[in-house]
């Protein structure tokens, strides 16, 4: 009866988001929405746009929704006058709405990552070796993570078990939005604005990217672009598990698993040292996840996405 229950409210859901796609599209605004299985994506909205959809689903606060759970509505890049706003506070709040269940999202997914490596060591301390389909997914793994050995046989794939057991694990939410806040001064930032890039991220020696307005001499990079603010955020958690300048957050995280607490981004956030040129960037980094109280989505999560209880047409009060 549930599954009937989710099915129909996809349905519904799918119809009553595709009549407001075209009502946009009629207006002259021409928001594209993409209603899928996992969450709703937006493409080429307004600010207003995105306030109208976010009072749909209730998401009104930022940060304290009941039970700690967000609605999966997910933004390709930031609202087209997002950058016009002129009340920071309020510019700044709708920043970390924004990214909030992207980078849920992420968590979920490297949580998913993460099992597959522990049901892997599951396996091998029972039956003492590993399928061929492991061992490709090690191999697999091993690759993306940038982890090398010219160990061969068992002994290489034990090795990889065990550096990927370091590796795949979740980044806290709190410090992607805090390090996207302060690399991008809170979502207004060229890069952020024209390539949906949160952090600075460079491509070298290429022609293709944005090339830096105040740049004279230096001719060498570009900051990469990306299709979706997620894809620029999934790169940059990948850095994060894979870089050696954030080997010393990652022993700190294992650390913090092996004692069985959460991981939260103000417990790693000092370990971020190498991150940026800026001084005192852990402090920064610090301070912002502070303030903002960001450590709240290391423990939220994703809701699913459901029909609202609205007639069409219509908005919550």
């Amino acid at each position: 009866m549930k599954k009937i229950y989710k099915t129909l409210c996809a349905v519904f859901g799918f119809l009553f988001f595709a009549w407001g796609a075209e009502a946009s599209a009629a207006s002259g605004s021409a928001p594209r929405v993409d209603f899928r299985p996992d969450g709703l994506y937006l493409q080429n909205i307004t600010v207003e746009d995105l306030k109208d959809y976010y009072q749909i689903y209730r998401y009104n606060d930022y940060i304290y929704m009941p039970g700690w759970i967000y609605p999966p509505v997910f933004l390709n890049e930031l609202p087209s006058d997002y950058a016009a706003l002129k009340d920071k506070t309020a510019r700044n709040r709708l920043f970390i709405q924004i990214l909030a269940p992207l980078t849920l999202k992420l968590a979920e997914e490297l949580r998913e990552e993460r099992f597959l490596i522990l049901e892997t060591e599951a396996f091998f301390e029972k039956n003492g070796a590993f399928t061929p389909e492991q061992e490709a997914l090690l191999e697999s793994k091993a690759k993306k993570y940038d982890i090398f050995t010219r160990m061969k046989g068992q002994r290489r794939y034990e090795l990889l078990l065990k550096h990927l057991l370091l590796k795949v694990d979740v980044v806290p939410p709190s410090i992607l939005i805090a390090a996207a806040a302060i690399d991008t001064d809170w979502g207004t930032s060229r890069p952020a604005q024209k390539a949906n890039n949160l952090y600075k991220q460079l491509v070298w020696y290429t022609d293709k990217g944005l090339a830096p307005e105040d740049e004279k001499e230096d001719n060498s990079y570009r900051y990469e672009i990306f299709p979706s603010l997620y894809e620029s955020i999934k790169a940059y958690a990948l850095k994060i598990n894979s870089g050696v300048n954030y080997e010393h957050m990652r022993f700190l995280r294992e650390e913090i698993r092996s004692r069985e607490q959460p991981v939260l981004g103000r417990t790693l956030a000092h370990a971020m040292i190498f991150d940026s040129s800026l001084k005192n960037y852990a402090g920064i980094l610090d301070y912002t996840i502070t303030y903002y109280e960001l450590t709240n989505f290391d423990e939220a999560q994703l809701g699913g996405i459901e029909i609202p209880a609205v007639q069409k047409g219509q908005k919550n009060d």
